[in-house]
């Protein structure tokens, strides 16, 4: 068989057994009073800003906040597991999604590069999607989103948690390695590293590089969880645990590694959306 054959063949068994894990059937559509949801951004290319008010007034030094990426999946899974595990915490959900056209390949990833070499198992995005607004997306964010909120929210935003899956977890790395400070804590799960052949190790070799010669120790300190669905593949294209082992020990960063050996990369979101609601409340 040709080594072209080859690669195909592995490449081919590879997503086939992703895609065909099992999934597990979301939670339904929040139905509640304090379920509520606009429209954000400029005419014809607007998010839906999901909006789940816990049961509780806000503190004093206001909610806390955990903002999630793929809305219209993670906001159920969030809603559920605060209505069983946390009630009456003051922990204010907040989801983006999208309003008509859904642009999350654009808005969750850097410009689509080709590979200077043939590298296995590199995937290549739909041929229809647009890449490349992560930038634009994370602006938006910062400077427009997070401001807004807490003008019609009373918030803590020295207490903010962002929490992204597959593409939305490769954007959270993203997030963390870029504004740092934006949020206390990042929650990726199954992010995609694979994305441009590893983009997102050398990014994080780049960024750890950066605050050693600067002095060494991220100020105020963060918190990095990546969960990681299925058995560790190490070495593999498709392993977070690359981005574990370059980003611990970095002063300043506390990184936590969450296994799920018995979760397909599909049926992940429910188990990690409520670990990283139990990681907010430990702050």
């Amino acid at each position: 068989m040709g080594r072209r054959s080859l690669l195909g063949l592995l490449a081919a068994a590879s997503a086939g057994s992703a895609l065909g894990q099992p999934r597990r059937d979301p939670p339904p559509e929040v139905a509640d009073p304090r379920s509520s949801h606009f429209a954000f951004g400029p005419e014809g290319r607007q998010w839906r800003i999901l909006v789940g008010l816990p049961a509780v007034p806000p503190p004093a030094q206001g909610y806390s906040v955990i903002l999630s990426l793929d809305g219209a999946t993670t906001f159920p899974h969030f809603w559920q597991h605060r209505q069983e595990r946390a009630a009456q915490s003051p922990v204010i959900l907040f989801a983006i999604g999208y309003e008509g056209a859904n642009r999350r390949w654009y808005d969750l990833t850097s410009r689509a590069m080709k590979p200077i070499a043939p590298i296995l198992f590199y995937r290549a995005p739909p041929a229809d999607r647009l890449t490349g607004g992560r930038e634009a997306f994370l602006a938006m964010i910062a400077d427009q989103l997070l401001p807004e909120l807490a003008l019609r929210y009373p918030l803590d935003r020295d207490d903010m948690t962002i929490y992204g899956h597959s593409l939305g977890g490769l954007f959270v790395v993203h997030a963390l390695l870029s504004r740092p400070g934006l949020f206390a804590r990042y929650a990726a799960a199954d992010p995609s590293v694979w994305w441009n052949a590893g983009e997102s190790q050398r990014e994080a070799a780049a960024f750890v590089a950066g605050v050693r010669a600067a002095g060494g120790t991220i100020r105020p300190g963060v918190r990095l969880m990546i969960a990681q669905a299925g058995r560790t593949r190490q070495n593999h294209p498709h392993d977070p645990t690359a981005l574990v082992r370059i980003l611990s020990g970095l002063g300043g960063l506390e990184v936590l590694y969450r296994p799920y050996p018995q979760e397909s990369h599909g049926s992940l979101v429910g188990p990690s959306t409520g670990d990283a609601l139990d990681w907010h409340l430990k702050r």
